[in-house]
């Protein structure tokens, strides 16, 4: 009889091992999808760049967490001024703002008239000036699955 109870025994164990293991994966696998959708909800509202020069008035919009302003064609907003460094300006998202900074650039960047000596907060409507080039921000409310 012993034989029998020894045998349902290890059954038993072997049968809480395995549920045990099941409900830790099950519980990994619910925390990485929670993960998951925290940084899916972590993603910058789109911010839309207007360039106001000569009634030029061309607008794109990004849902991406940097934006290089400059006047290489691999920047992200390229502008076609010579006043304007080959990469200006990065606008970056942390800390759930939008940030304007100057990358070191031969005429400066200026917000709203001022000049920008270190990175500073951006809010919807402000106006930049690189170069001889004024450009509009607007910021989004919302998020979009566009990139820019």
């Amino acid at each position: 009889m012993s034989a029998i109870i020894l045998l349902g025994l290890r059954i038993l164990l072997a049968v809480l091992l395995y549920a045990f293991l099941g409900f830790a994966v099950y519980v990994v696998m619910r925390d990485i999808k929670q993960q998951g959708m925290l940084l899916a909800a972590r993603q910058p509202p789109p911010i839309k760049l207007t360039n106001l020069t000569d009634g030029n008035e061309k607008s794109v919009e990004y849902s991406k967490p940097e934006v290089i302003l400059g006047r290489e064609s691999s920047c992200d907003f390229a502008l076609d001024d010579q006043a304007v460094s080959s990469q200006h300006a990065r606008l970056s998202y942390r800390k759930q703002q939008w940030w304007l900074e100057d990358l070191a650039s031969t005429n400066g960047t200026f917000l709203n008239g001022e000049p920008v000596t270190s990175p500073v907060v951006i809010t919807h409507r402000d106006e930049l000036r690189l170069g001889h080039v004024e450009v509009r921000i607007e910021i989004s409310p919302g998020t979009t699955k566009r990139s820019g």
